[in-house]
């Protein structure tokens, strides 16, 4: 016990000294800290620098002042799009999920790592890390996602590789098409659902473009997409898709066009296109199939000397049908509806003439671009026709049949 007093002391010796040289020293008061608010959500360009970011979404003011395409940690961007009164995955959501698992077999999951590598779609523009962060976060809540994440998986390694894995593409489609449609029939409870809704008939759109005859299904899925997000899922700034607005995506493919210059449009194609567009005006169109006609026409126009204007119609090309009546767009995509098909061969040869422009799309795309059977279908159409207006297909099947290099001016061909 005569020790415990100075046990505290140590080492003995130390404190004998201190003693014996006078009174110790009273202790330092502490310094106090500056405060601050340190941004630690901010984003990389700020990291950088060094500089506190603001942390505006999509864009932070100091990359907006500097120019810079301005891009959050993917972490980052989940939390974001988590909304405080609709979690995206709920606990009741999550106990249903463990207690009915899914029959998901060793190449499923082989097809779900290929999607978040290589496989995801480059839309929206700029937001690749939606793809592999946030939606494969909530994917297995909902049976018609991951089947669709797994059929355009299949369906792009299948064109990029010898997996032959066409037969699993198709079973996972049919799978993720039939859980869809059951969901669709009913109004989406929750933003995420809204979401899976939405990332679903894209993913499904995106495999269409691999199917030797998805064109009326790549037609159904874009009007699906259409339809899904006039149900506020572009609107709500929690959604992941709200990259999608027209001041996200257009004005992000608005500053590329305008900086870059990689856009300068063929004028001999625009020129061949033109020509047959005129010859087709004499055919005999419905009011839906003139206005259709009509954005072709204007598209073409602009691409001469006005890429922005010539990306921002051309894109109503994919809006446009989904304002029509049902019955309307079935005429469309009828295969018996011989107008319809020679407008939607035009379609498809105007979107391969404009690749400088679309090409832009994908600056920054981590993914991998897969051949796609798109240019393909134009065959098909042709034999489809009657054979007295096959003459209004022949420019659409001679840009089928031009190897992709050709689409690009001088200067694409060398930056390629």
């Amino acid at each position: 016990m005569a020790n415990s007093d100075s046990s505290s002391d140590s080492p003995g010796t130390a404190s004998d000294c201190r003693h014996e040289s006078g009174p110790p020293p009273p202790p330092r008061k502490p310094i106090p800290r500056k405060g601050h608010t340190k941004s630690r959500r901010g984003c990389f360009h700020c990291k950088r620098r060094r500089i506190k970011c603001n942390e505006r979404h999509p864009q932070c003011n100091h990359c907006v002042k500097a120019g810079l395409h301005c891009e959050y940690p993917a972490n980052i961007i989940q939390s974001r799009l988590r909304s405080p009164t609709s979690p995206p995955c709920t606990p009741q959501e999550m106990v249903h999920l463990r207690s009915t698992p899914g029959s998901f077999t060793m190449n499923d999951m082989r097809l779900f790592h290929h999607f978040l590598i290589t496989a995801y779609p480059h839309l929206p523009v700029g937001a690749d890390k939606i793809w592999i962060t946030v939606i494969p976060s909530f994917a297995h809540n909902y049976e018609y996602l991951i089947h669709s994440i797994l059929a355009l998986a299949a369906s792009h390694l299948d064109a990029v590789s010898t997996a032959n894995v066409a037969e699993e593409a198709i079973s996972h489609r049919i799978l993720a098409v039939k859980a869809l449609n059951e969901a669709l029939s009913v109004p989406p409870k929750t933003r995420c659902e809204r979401d899976a809704r939405m990332a679903a008939a894209l993913a499904l759109a995106f495999q269409s473009s691999h199917l030797q005859d998805g064109l009326f299904e790549f037609l159904t899925m874009v009007r699906g997409c259409n339809l899904i997000a006039e149900d506020e899922v572009m609107n709500n700034t929690d959604s992941a898709f709200n990259a999608f607005r027209e001041d996200g995506h257009l004005a992000t493919m608005r500053s590329r066009l305008e900086t870059s210059s990689l856009n300068s449009v063929d004028t001999t194609h625009l020129n061949s296109a033109t020509l047959s567009l005129r010859q087709i005006e004499l055919l005999d169109m419905s009011e839906w199939e003139k206005t259709f006609w009509g954005v072709l026409v204007r598209t073409v126009e602009h691409a001469y000397d006005r890429p922005v204007e010539a990306y921002t119609t051309f894109v109503l090309l994919y809006n446009v049908p989904s304002r029509w009546t049902h019955d309307e767009f079935q005429s469309f995509i009828d295969p018996n509806n011989s107008v319809a098909q020679i407008l939607l061969a035009h379609f498809i040869s105007i979107q391969a003439i404009l690749t400088p422009i679309l090409m832009l799309e994908r600056v920054g795309f981590q993914g991998v671009d897969a051949p796609t059977a798109v240019l393909g279908w134009v065959e098909g159409i042709y034999r489809n026709v009657p054979p007295h207006l096959r003459h209004h297909v022949e420019w659409c099947r001679q840009v089928s049949r031009y190897p992709f290099m050709k689409f690009l001016g001088q200067c694409q061909k060398e930056y390629y």
